[in-house]
């Protein structure tokens, strides 16, 4: 399956990153469809201010990715199957997005938006896999780049998507295009995508410990690099007081770092396979601790902006050479279940981070997270580079 000519990627890889586009589309959509919705349902027993439910259904979103993706990781390996957890994803995000539109009650919402991470849980690791198989060492960190570039598209444009759906068609319409964008995906890997093989090694126990550990490291630099990412979530409204910034001009500052996060994430991929991962990284923690400290002090939106640019090219060094980095410590062996941690944590910082931004900024002071999060990174960007 690896056999490809020197420094391509092969077309797999870009079938199994549109159809992750489809879903990516869809989930993306609901960011913007689920906290509007939640307004016209009722609640049987959890009566909480009308934010509050909305962030309760965006953490218990990603509480459910973050706890099932290192399941799901060892499954992969210990079956060596990864096509039938894609499907079976796929198809429980179709039915998933159906029920969206038939729910009444805000609890119902909550247990759908719970088994919605779960179907994530599966599909993300199982692709990701199979993407590192379809690679080589020599072009891992370009073929990463592709898909997460491929598939960010689909998540960055969602939200956009979303609200032009509501607002022309109604909700309904909205997540039955959701259905429709699963069934899609389910489509394209049914048809046009193998079961894959990794690349087979010697056992090895006595660095396996050593692995473990390596991949631990890495998968604390991605919760941190989302963290601090995340903060600015619950952060926003004290931002448009702050600088005096109008919702528009805040999108643009959200819209800026995922910009230029998908624009550097295939060169940064390619020249990581070059200089190597490890070096990569730490530049970019070393990169963000900074730029994160920054935002504590913009004085005005257009620093905001262009801090939160400079914080997506920061990333695109991290996050890809990251998960081609776990994959050269795996050695072949157990990528899934170390794709699975590494995933993990990057969905565990998305969900922690808006919570201890506010919280930490609320009580301790506005100041306080990027402090925090600006020495964790640094700490990090340390620990890659002495241990790995």
């Amino acid at each position: 399956m690896n056999k490809e000519v020197p420094g391509s990627v092969r077309k797999e890889v870009y079938i199994l990153s549109i159809s992750n586009f489809f879903s990516d589309l869809g989930s993306g959509m609901l960011i913007t469809l689920v906290p509007l919705y939640i307004i016209g349902l009722k609640s049987s027993f959890l009566d909480m201010p009308l934010m509050m439910k909305a962030g309760l259904a965006a953490s218990i979103f990603g509480l459910a990715m973050a706890a099932f993706q290192p399941i799901t990781g060892r499954l992969l390996d210990r079956l060596d199957k990864r096509k039938p957890f894609i499907l079976a994803g796929f198809i429980l995000y179709f039915i998933l997005s159906l029920l969206y539109a038939r729910t009444s009650t805000f609890e119902g919402l909550l247990v759908i938006r719970f088994l919605h991470g779960m179907a994530v849980a599966v599909i993300f690791p199982a692709i990701i896999t199979m993407v590192i198989h379809l690679s080589t060492e020599g072009t891992r960190g370009k073929t990463l780049g592709v898909y997460s570039t491929i598939r960010g598209l689909g998540f960055g444009f969602g939200p956009l998507v979303g609200g032009a759906a509501a607002t022309f068609y109604g909700y309904d319409i909205a997540f039955y295009i959701c259905a429709v964008l699963g069934i899609m995906s389910f489509v394209l890997v049914q048809i046009f995508v193998r079961e894959t093989q990794g690349e087979e090694t010697q056992k090895d126990d006595k660095t396996s410990d050593k692995k473990d550990v390596k991949i631990w490291i890495l998968a604390f630099a991605m919760f941190l690099t989302m963290l601090g990412l995340m903060m600015i979530a619950a952060l926003l409204p004290e931002y448009e007081v702050r600088l005096n910034a109008s919702e528009f001009l805040l999108g643009v500052a959200v819209s800026a770092f995922m910009l230029t996060r998908l624009i550097f994430q295939i060169p940064f991929g390619t020249l990581s396979d070059r200089i190597g991962q490890k070096k990569m990284i730490t530049t970019g923690m070393l990169l963000s601790a900074p730029l994160n400290l920054a935002l504590a002090y913009v004085p005005d939106i257009g620093s905001l902006i262009v801090i939160r640019a400079l914080q997506g090219i920061g990333v695109a060094m991290i996050d890809t050479p990251a998960m081609a980095l776990a994959s050269k410590i795996s050695g072949g062996k157990n990528v899934g279940k170390n794709m699975g941690t590494i995933t993990a944590a990057y969905g565990a910082g998305m969900t922690v981070g808006p919570l201890f931004g506010g919280s930490f900024a609320g009580y301790l002071g506005f100041e306080v997270p990027f402090y925090v999060t600006g020495l964790l990174m640094v700490l990090a960007a340390v620990l890659v580079w002495k241990k790995i």
